[in-house]
């Protein structure tokens, strides 16, 4: 994961963390531009400088559970503040302890992300690009691109194909699909975006040819500092039959980080 700060699994990572008051649904005359608008409206709601997090990640897959507990920070950065760095910082079980991923995201295509890993025992940072991205992240149902915390509005094409109440919650159905220049692995997404939040409340991913490959749900969200909060995300790969969970706690935002956090050199640190 809002990777990464919890925004990193929230835009996935970015897009997740963030929230909104109700607002009157878009006219659908025109589904393209009612989609645009409704991914800005999603956008603009984080007025958060920085936040930190803890996490716990269960990964179930043959029936064998997998846990992992870290921590995240984020911090906006760049002259207009729309860049932003994210910094997962692994501690239990032993064999990860110490394991950091630093994302350096950026606004547009002009730029690619940047992202490493730092393994201990190796004492070795790694670049991860190119089809590495795809990669599992840390063995879990999510891939290292999933947890790039920031998505740019302009990076994508919507359509607003309608409305729906989910288990009782009145929400906005949102397609996007990524546009020429844009590294990654999906074809499509398709959101349930809540009314009453403007966060997501469920996503279906789907692969170059078009298949359904993951599945996201926002099952518990909560208001924290004023800013309605995903606190607990399962991601679901049906052709798999594996699913993860991550639950976050003790999330702040505005807590003042430096930007020494997220210097290159401080991985090895």
């Amino acid at each position: 994961m809002t990777i990464a700060s919890h925004r990193l699994f929230a835009l996935f990572f970015c897009t997740l963390l963030l929230a909104g008051s109700a607002q009157a649904a878009p006219a659908i005359t025109d589904p393209v531009k009612a989609g645009y608008d409704l991914a800005v409206r999603m956008d603009q709601v984080d007025t958060s400088q920085d936040s930190y997090s803890e996490a716990v990640m269960s990964i179930n897959r043959g029936g064998k559970v997998l846990t992992r507990s870290f921590k995240t920070y984020s911090k906006h950065f760049g002259k207009d503040g729309k860049d932003e760095y994210s910094l997962i910082v692994f501690d239990r079980p032993a064999d990860v302890n110490g394991t950091k991923y630093l994302v350096w995201s950026y606004r547009g295509l002009e730029q690619d992300d940047d992202m490493w890993v730092y393994l201990p025992a190796e004492s070795l940072v790694r670049r991860i690009s190119g089809s590495s991205k795809f990669a599992s992240f840390m063995r879990s149902d999510l891939s290292n691109e999933d947890i790039q915390n920031l998505d740019d509005v302009d990076e994508y094409d919507y359509l607003l194909q309608g409305e729906e109440n989910v288990d009782g919650i009145d929400c906005y159905i949102l397609e996007r699909t990524p546009k020429k220049g844009k590294e990654t692995q999906y074809s499509r997404q398709v959101q349930w975006v809540r009314k009453d939040t403007l966060l997501r409340l469920r996503a279906d991913y789907y692969d170059k040819k078009d298949r359904l490959v993951k599945k996201l749900f926002f099952s518990r969200q909560e208001k924290i500092d004023g800013i309605w909060t995903v606190t607990q995300m399962r991601v679901e790969r049906p052709r798999e039959g594996s699913f993860t969970v991550i639950d976050w706690s003790n999330l702040r935002y505005d807590v003042g980080l430096s930007d020494a956090y997220f210097e290159h050199s401080a991985l090895q640190r």
